[in-house]
C-alpha cells in the first residue's frame, strides 16, 4: 500500500494588524472549509503570521492592538485539529516562552498541532527578514516531527533563503518540508506576481535535498506597503511545482503526495570538506572584503559562458573553442567559462593534451582568464579537474570532490581538497566543477573564503542548471558564471548576486554569451535592510551539516 500525505494549503487574504479579528475569523473559516476536502487532509498548512498579521509596525503598536492571548489562539486551533482529526501547521506571532532567549520578545513561529489537539512542535523563524528583527527573536532549532506517519520539518519563509535550514531538516530525516510563508512581491499586475522563492529558491531546495516542499502563502496587500505573491503550492523533489494557487486570489490547494514515488538521491555529501562553510560569517574573508574600499572604475569586467556538446575530435574541439574564445576576446570578455570537457571515457583527452594544445596557448594569445574542467590523469588515477588559466599559466586547479555514482562507475576518482578561491585582476574567483554545484556547502565555503565570482564548469548535473545557478548566486551574493551542454537543462549562464540572469545561451545551440559584472555588487551582502546571509547565519545551529 502506497504511503501518502494529503495536504491542504490555505492561501489567506492579507489583513492589517488593526484587522486582526477579521483575519482570525477568515482563518478559521478556511480551516473549516479545508476539513471538508476530499480526500481528507492529513495536514492543513497556514501562512506565516496568519494571526494577527506580518507587519506589526512596532512592539508598542502590537501590544496595544488587543490581539487574542497565545493560549486562546492555540486552544482554538487545537479544538479544530481534534474536531477534524487532522494536523495543523500554523504560522503565528507568539510571545517567547519563559526560560528561553525569546522570553519578553516575540517569535514568528510555525506551530504544529496534532489530531489530539496538542502542540507537537514549535519552530521559530531563524533567518529574520528585513524589519522582522525589530520585534522578533530568531529561532535556533530545526526539529523534525511526525505527521500521519510522515517525517516532517517546518521552516518559515526566508529560512528557505539559507540553504542550511532546509538541508538540516532533510538530514534530520524529513521527507516533507513545510513552509509557512509570506512571500513579498511587487508588480503592476496582481495576476502576474511572483518571487525568487517560487521561481527558483524553493525548487533548488527541493532538488538539492530531493524532498517534497509544501508552502502556504498570503495574497493581496498589507499596510498599503506590502503585497504578497500567493502561489501557495507543492514542489516535488525534482523541483517542479505539481500544484499551485494563483497569485491574487485566496483559496485552498489540496494535494496528495505519494511518498513512494521513485526519486533521485541527493549528491553524496562529504562533511570533512565543509569546514569553511561552517565558519562564522563575521570572521570570514567575505565580511572583511565587504568593509574594504573599492572604486567604481576598475571594478567591472565582462564574463562569458560557453555552451556546447561533447566533441569527439580533438581537432574540432580546438577549432570550436578557439573560434568562440577569440570572438569573446574581441568583444571585451575578461573571463570565459567552458563546460566540462572530461567526457565519460577516462581514456579520452586529458590535461596532457588539452593544456598545452588548447587552454594554455589560447589564454596566452588572448590574455583572457579561461576556466574549464578536463580529465587529469596522474599516478594511475583520473580526476575531473577544473583549471583556471591566465596568460598561459595555470592560476588554480581543483579536483572535483563530489561525484555521482555514474561518474564513479566510469572510473573517476574524488578530489580531497576544498574548492579554491583564486585572486585575479577582475576579482576573487572560486572554482566549482560538475555536480559540486548541487551541494550548497561547496558554494557557501567559496563565498566565506572571499569568492566574488563562482566559475562553475558543469556537465549534465541532473537538474535544471539555470535554477541551481540562480539559487547559488542569490544565497551567496556572488556572480555565478556556469557552462554546460546545450540540452534543455544545461546551457551557459551569467547570474548576478541577486539571482538575476544577465546573460544566457539559447537551448539546443552551441554558442557563447557574455555580460558585464562588477565586483562591488558581489561585496554587498545585504538581501534587505538588516538581512545579511553572511553575517546573520548561525553555523552552530547547523552542526549536523558539518559532522
Amino acid at each position: 500500500m502506497a504511503r501518502t500525505l494529503t495536504v491542504a494549503l490555505l492561501q489567506l487574504r492579507a489583513f492589517d494588524l488593526a484587522q486582526h479579528r477579521e483575519a482570525w475569523d477568515d482563518l478559521l473559516a478556511h480551516i473549516d472549509q479545508a476539513a471538508l476536502a476530499t480526500p481528507h487532509p492529513d495536514l492543513i498548512v497556514l501562512p506565516e503570521a496568519s494571526y494577527p498579521a506580518y507587519f506589526l509596525h512596532s512592539r508598542a503598536v502590537y501590544d496595544a492592538a488587543g490581539v487574542l492571548p497565545d493560549d486562546e489562539v492555540l486552544a482554538i486551533l487545537g479544538e479544530r485539529a481534534q474536531r477534524y482529526q487532522t494536523s495543523i501547521a500554523a504560522g503565528l506571532v507568539l510571545h517567547g516562552r519563559p526560560g528561553t532567549p525569546a522570553m519578553g520578545r516575540l517569535e514568528n513561529a510555525s506551530v504544529l498541532i496534532g489530531p489530539d489537539g496538542r502542540v507537537q512542535g514549535r519552530t521559530p523563524k531563524a533567518f529574520l527578514w528585513h524589519f522582522d528583527s525589530e520585534w522578533f527573536t530568531p529561532g535556533t532549532t530545526h526539529e523534525v516531527f511526525e505527521v500521519a506517519g510522515t517525517r516532517t520539518g517546518m521552516f518559515v519563509c526566508a529560512d528557505a533563503r539559507l540553504p542550511e535550514i532546509p538541508r538540516a531538516l532533510a538530514l534530520g530525516g524529513a521527507e516533507v518540508l513545510v513552509d509557512s510563508t509570506a512571500w513579498v512581491s511587487s508588480g503592476r499586475d496582481p495576476a502576474a506576481l511572483s518571487t525568487p522563492q517560487v521561481d527558483y529558491l524553493i525548487p533548488a531546495r527541493a532538488i538539492e535535498n530531493r524532498t517534497w516542499i509544501v508552502a502556504a502563502d498570503k495574497c493581496g496587500p498589507e499596510a498599503d506597503t506590502l503585497i504578497y505573491a500567493g502561489r501557495s503550492g507543492v514542489c516535488g523533489p525534482n523541483g517542479n511545482w505539481v500544484a499551485a494557487a494563483p497569485p491574487d486570489q485566496p483559496g485552498i490547494v489540496v494535494y496528495t503526495i505519494d511518498l513512494d514515488t521513485p526519486r533521485a538521491q541527493p549528491i553524496p555529501r562529504r562533511p570533512e570538506l565543509y569546514e569553511d562553510a561552517s565558519m562564522a560569517g563575521d570572521v570570514s574573508r567575505a565580511s572583511w572584503l565587504a568593509r574594504q574600499p573599492l572604486t567604481v572604475d576598475g571594478g567591472g569586467a565582462r564574463a562569458a559562458a560557453i555552451s556546447f556538446d561533447a566533441i569527439p575530435s580533438a581537432v574540432d574541439l580546438i577549432e570550436q573553442v578557439g573560434t568562440l574564445v577569440r570572438s569573446l576576446w574581441q568583444q571585451g570578455s575578461s573571463l570565459v567559462v567552458l563546460p566540462d570537457l572530461s567526457g565519460s571515457d577516462i581514456r579520452g583527452l586529458s590535461q596532457q593534451e588539452l593544456l598545452p594544445l588548447l587552454l594554455q596557448p589560447l589564454s596566452r594569445e588572448t590574455g583572457i582568464l579561461l576556466m574549464a574542467t578536463i580529465a587529469e590523469r596522474v599516478e594511475g588515477r583520473t580526476y575531473r579537474t577544473a583549471y583556471l588559466l591566465g596568460g598561459g599559466t595555470v592560476l588554480g586547479a581543483h579536483r572535483q570532490t563530489h561525484l555521482t555514482p555514474a561518474e564513479e562507475d566510469m572510473g573517476f576518482s574524488h578530489g580531497d581538497l576544498p574548492a579554491p578561491v583564486v585572486q585575479t585582476s577582475i576579482g576573487n574567483i572560486g572554482l566549482m566543477a560538475g555536480v559540486e554545484g548541487m551541494v550548497p556547502e561547496v558554494a557557501r565555503g567559496l563565498k566565506l573564503r572571499g569568492a566574488e565570482i563562482i566559475a562553475w564548469s558543469a556537465g549534465a548535473v541532473g537538474a535544471p542548471l539555470r535554477t541551481i545557478a540562480r539559487a547559488r548566486a542569490n544565497e551567496e551574493r556572488a556572480y555565478v558564471i556556469c557552462a554546460s551542454d546545450t540540452a534543455a537543462n544545461g546551457g551557459g549562464f551569467i547570474v548576478d548576486p541577486t539571482g538575476n540572469v544577465i546573460g544566457e545561451t539559447i537551448a539546443g545551440r552551441s554558442m557563447a554569451m557574455s555580460a558585464d559584472i562588477h565586483r562591488m555588487l558581489a561585496r554587498w551582502n545585504d538581501m534587505a535592510p538588516g538581512t545579511n546571509p553572511v553575517r546573520d547565519r548561525d553555523p552552530q545551529a547547523f552542526r549536523i551539516l558539518y559532522t
